[in-house]
């Protein structure tokens, strides 16, 4: 498939930006199960699977908590957000790459802007990005809802013909292949949802997926040779 017609390039930012392997979503993932014990009353296991039945049926965990139990946004990004990123470090292949992308570059996140902001930041790869389309700026509707796509496109008026969404969540990609972008998985061995299936690529998903890599960097050194070829 070729890129040459894309300028408009998506990228979700956690096990995408940085590999998957520097387990740093696994401090994220612990953080919410402390937040829930915390601010539920529940006991470690309840918390738990109290955490994983939310993401499956509404998205994110952070949206369960918002329409079950009232939870202030907020408050519940800013502690989950608050970790150590000393383990994940800039990639000098992924910067020279983004350097030499031709068009216009989002982050698309699930998460908060300022967690978005700080990561960037310690890859160095914060210039390459103009536009950080946080969950807040989605009025807290979480990919993978179509609405959330929607909204997304419509605000930046991106044409979906001319966009590539790169993401290590499958079934984040269903809804923005249906709207017409490029779609690229990230493989995500080690994000601790791996674990109980939920990343996990199904039959049904395939279709949605034009392309897999388990290098960021490489796979977009690849696309800017081919588009100046």
């Amino acid at each position: 498939m070729s890129f040459k017609n894309v300028n408009h390039w998506i990228f979700d930012l956690d096990n995408t930006l940085y590999p998957s392997s520097s387990n740093l979503f696994s401090k994220i993932d612990v953080r919410m199960k402390q937040f829930i014990i915390k601010h539920l009353s529940l006991k470690p296991e309840a918390a738990h699977k109290l955490q994983k039945k939310y993401y499956v049926k509404y998205g994110t965990t952070l949206n369960g908590l918002m329409l079950k139990h009232s939870i202030n946004p907020k408050t519940f990004l800013d502690y989950v957000h608050d970790i150590n990123i000393e383990n994940i470090n800039p990639d000098k292949t992924l910067c020279l790459a983004l350097k030499n992308l031709s068009g216009i570059k989002y982050i698309y996140t699930n998460g908060s802007k300022k967690h978005a902001l700080r990561v960037l930041k310690k890859l160095k790869i914060k210039s390459h990005f103009k536009n950080i389309y946080d969950i807040e700026s989605a009025n807290f509707i979480p990919k993978p809802d179509i609405k959330a796509f929607k909204n997304f496109i419509k605000f930046y008026d991106i044409p979906p013909l001319k966009a590539a969404f790169f993401e290590d969540i499958a079934r984040n990609l269903i809804n923005a292949k249906k709207i017409g972008l490029k779609t690229i998985l990230l493989e995500s061995k080690f994000h601790p949802d791996n674990k109980e299936k939920f990343f996990s690529l199904k039959e049904n998903e395939k279709k949605y997926i034009d392309h897999i890599t388990s290098n960021l960097g490489r796979f977009l050194n690849k696309i800017n040779l081919d588009n100046n070829s």
